[in-house]
């Protein structure tokens, strides 16, 4: 039998700590409370997602010079007006371009090109000539009521139109159609005492079902405050709010401002939810599990003061936490907790079998199980650490945090539960084995062959299935699909209005459009050049063509004074009137008898609801005649503002280039962006930066599976000096860490920037369970005995705590750390499988070796 691996250090300092229990505690609350203050005073969350990973590149270089010529145009908010009614979005989004402009104080750069009055005076030069074609028809059709209203500019013109339409028998053109829907319309929600307004300008620009309007900003970031952005996010939300916009008008914020808030107000979320749920599985687990209010009592103490003692080390050793580091606050439950089972039970089993003293059970616990605590806490800690020497700055963070959190959560184990122990009394004995798992065992013993031959049948299976993997590099996969920020830009995206991955090309002369173009991934490139209008010869001789035909509306030749009230009243009758002789259709008939109702009701004033009906047909006449005696425009002619965000200071012109594909899948987005730079080597933007941080992530995660492998490795092998040891400890995890891979792939869970850390963990945390289980077998000499004692349902409490804790983060909104909380779920209950059932199988060829032996 081999020499336990307790150190009589561990005993003696147990012993002492055990028989000064008030000093010990007393001792410990004064820390404690330093500690809270500490933690509380210098509490900071680095909320910079772009120094989660250092990038040092030709590529981050690159992004860097378009950073520097193009500030305004990197990390930007964007308002997004959406509706149906291409007026109600066009009033809606020049007030807010207003209001927001007025707020210097926490918006600048801020700026819509579809507001600026330059695009709306040229806005027939800017339609695709067939779309201009549909509007001159349209026009045309719409060239008498014009012609009208331009003469006589009062709703009595077109009455009288109507009139005369009616008259003459001219109702079935789809002009005269149209003016009687919307009159009547109008006349029904003016007689409701609703809005009356007639959105003439819809009728001119159609064609859509929904219209969009972007607001493109700058906001005051304070990346000393936990949120960022959140005074900027706040103002414009109550922006939005304020301006009380109508049901059919929707604003959405999106832009890297609001998707960087949103994600981490869910990872903030995320943690307080996962952290409440750890909690009660935790209660759960250990009273069903333990069933001593002492034991429970004493590890949920433990857990509390370790908590703060990390979180004040954290703050003295890295500084800050970032948005993966903060899950550590609740992966603390899951992981100080497995040490207090099991030095807990031990305990209890020292009590059990020789009713010892609670100072002697305790030093007999420490001897027994410290070692291999202690051996636990430098391989869990060397599996956080894996990363430290990456240039995954987040993970290096999560790292360090974690590593000095095991020290802490193995300190009190051995400090805080035997002093709590020797001032809380005696225990009430409880049994300690699981006789179904010996059972178990003892029938997957005697077909230990055949076990085997599954596992390794399963095991070519899943190593199938688990090179299916992929690796997500997008910080979109992180996100809540469900925040604003991402569904106002899912739908941008997929109105092709806006994407997310585009690509930008600076330069000082010509770029190779034409060889960009011909690329199979490249849907279209856009340069400076390209927002001067196409086709403006056929343009202008098309509008030529609409000068004459609405010449008469363009330029009346008189102008009628403005009706009474009395001569409205008389107007409308007429039309009543007209329309009840001729009986001509339904539609006709809608609107007299709207009318009718309107002048019966005599609270409704005529001038309101002539102003409501005509105002805006008013406006659309004057912009007409703009927009019809255009010129051909050129570069130099297009808004300043536009031009400083086309051209640089130093001449540089600013060139995007859109994907064809659905660029999702990563493998389409890094087919474009290598085939794009293939071509133009200097190629940027945020796609770029994601790819290169994706190689960045992959080459950190193999360097930290690597070093956790060799440094958990060279611990097994000094410890237990014994290469078969070593690995029977390392199979379980190895064959947990491939078919959570597996899982994963059947599961549809993509490796991210975030739950990637999850292999190198696996081999970090799930080494607990077989150190214990190995160092535990050597003490009992065989697996009967071994199934026997306190340690298999301490493996089984520790591993479902630690279960439980994971579960809760995958209830996280951020998808990052949710995807974490499943494949560390995943991963740590196959953990738990493998160690304590096929563990012992292979175990029991050593202990038949041994008797051979013998």
């Amino acid at each position: 039998m081999r020499q336990n691996i307790g150190k009589s250090w561990l005993v003696a300092w147990v012993g002492y700590v055990a028989s000064r229990p008030l000093v010990t505690l007393l001792s410990i609350a004064v820390a404690t409370v330093i500690s809270a203050w500490v933690a509380i005073t210098q509490f900071q969350i680095n909320s910079d997602l772009s120094q989660l990973i250092h990038q040092e590149a030709g590529w981050r270089d690159d992004f860097e010079t378009y950073k520097a010529k193009f500030p305004n145009l990197v990390d930007p908010a964007i308002v997004v007006v959406s509706g149906a009614s291409f007026m109600a979005v066009e009033n809606a989004a020049r007030q807010l371009e207003e209001t927001i402009s007025a707020r210097e104080e926490y918006f600048t750069a801020v700026y819509s090109p579809q507001n600026d009055p330059f695009f709306r005076r040229h806005a027939l030069l800017y339609l695709p000539l067939n779309d201009l074609y549909d509007m001159t028809d349209r026009l045309s059709q719409a060239q008498p009521m014009l012609t009208a209203v331009s003469e006589d500019p009062s709703l009595r013109s077109i009455l009288k139109l109507l009139r005369e339409g009616v008259a003459n028998g001219e109702t079935e053109t789809a002009g005269f159609a149209t003016t009687v829907r919307l009159l009547t319309q109008s006349a029904q929600a003016h007689v409701a005492a609703e809005d009356s307004t007639i959105r003439w300008t819809d009728e001119f620009f159609s064609g859509q079902d929904t219209w969009h309007r972007l607001i493109l900003l700058k906001g005051q970031r304070n990346f000393d405050a936990t949120l960022p952005n959140a005074a900027v996010m706040r103002e414009l939300r109550n922006i939005i709010v304020a301006m009380d916009f109508p049901a059919e008008i929707s604003v959405g914020i999106t832009g890297e401002v609001a998707l960087s808030h949103e994600e981490i107000e869910a990872a903030m979320e995320g943690v307080q939810l996962a952290g409440w749920v750890a909690v009660v599985l935790l209660f759960g687990v250990l009273l069903l599990g333990v069933r001593s209010l002492k034991i429970i009592a004493a590890t949920f103490l433990m857990l509390i003061i370790g908590i703060i003692w990390t979180s004040a080390y954290a703050m003295l050793t890295v500084g800050e936490y970032n948005t993966l580091s903060i899950i550590f606050l609740v992966m603390f439950f899951g992981l100080g907790v497995d040490f207090a089972i099991h030095f807990s039970l031990r305990y209890q089993e020292a009590v059990n079998l020789a009713g010892d003293a609670a100072v002697q059970a305790l030093r007999e616990s420490a001897g027994s199980v410290g070692g291999a605590i202690v051996m636990c806490t430098i391989t869990t800690a060397l599996g956080f650490l894996g990363f430290w020497p990456t240039d995954y700055q987040g993970l290096a963070d999560l790292g360090v945090i974690s590593a000095g959190g095991m020290l802490v959560a193995a300190f009190l184990t051995f400090t805080f539960l035997p002093a709590f122990y020797a001032a809380a009394g005696a225990i009430r004995p409880h049994v300690i084995d699981i006789p179904t798992s010996d059972r178990l065992v003892g029938w997957l013993i005697r077909r230990r062959i055949g076990v085997i031959v599954a596992i390794v049948v399963a095991a070519l299976s899943a190593i199938y299935s688990a090179s299916q993997a992929k690796f997500d590099y997008s910080v979109l996969a992180l996100k809540d699909p469900d925040a604003q920020s991402m569904r106002t830009l899912r739908e941008l995206q997929a109105n092709n209005i806006a994407t997310d991955y585009s690509l930008n090309i600076l330069s000082q002369g010509q770029i190779p459009k034409v060889e960009l173009e011909a690329l199979v991934t490249v849907d279209s490139v856009t340069t400076p050049f390209d927002y001067v209008p196409a086709d403006q010869a056929d343009k202008l001789f098309v509008l030529q063509d609409l000068e004459q035909l609405l010449f008469s509306a363009i330029a009346p030749v008189r102008s009628a004074s403005s009706p009474s009230q009395v001569e409205l009243r008389a107007e409308i009758t007429a039309l009543i009137e007209a329309i009840r002789f001729a009986q001509v259709s339904p539609e006709l008939d809608g609107l007299a008898a709207s009318l009718g109702q309107l002048l019966r009701d005599e609270r409704q004033a005529l001038a309101q609801w002539q102003e409501a009906s005509i105002g805006a047909l008013l406006s659309e006449l004057a912009w007409l005649r703009e927009a019809i005696y255009v010129e051909a425009i050129g570069f130099d002619d297009l808004p300043a503002r536009l031009r400083a965000r086309l051209v640089s200071d130093e001449g540089d012109f600013l060139s995007v280039v859109v994907p064809a594909e659905n660029v999702a899948p990563v493998a389409a987005l890094s087919r474009f962006i290598e085939s794009v730079r293939e071509v133009v080597p200097i190629a940027t933007g945020r796609p770029v930066i994601e790819w290169g941080v994706g190689g960045i992530v992959v080459s950190s995660f193999q360097q930290a599976l690597v070093f956790a492998l060799v440094s958990i490795l060279l611990v097994l092998l000094v410890t237990f000096r014994n290469v078969r040891d070593a690995v029977l400890i390392l199979i379980p995890l190895a064959l947990a860490a491939l078919f959570t891979l597996a899982i994963g792939v059947l599961l549809g869970v993509s490796l991210n920037m975030a739950n990637i850390l999850v292999l190198p963990l696996v081999f970090g945390l799930g080494v607990d369970n077989g150190i214990h289980v190995v160092d535990r077998f050597h003490g009992t000499g065989d697996v009967t005995n071994f199934m026997h004692s306190s340690t298999p349902r301490a493996v089984m409490l520790s591993t479902l705590t630690t279960v439980g804790t994971f579960a809760a983060l995958s209830l996280s909104p951020h998808q990052g750390t949710a995807s974490i909380g499943i494949l560390l779920t995943i991963a740590v209950a196959l953990v738990l499988v493998f160690t304590v059932f096929l563990l012992p199988v292979l175990l029991s060829f050593e202990s038949a070796t041994d008797r051979a032996a013998a």
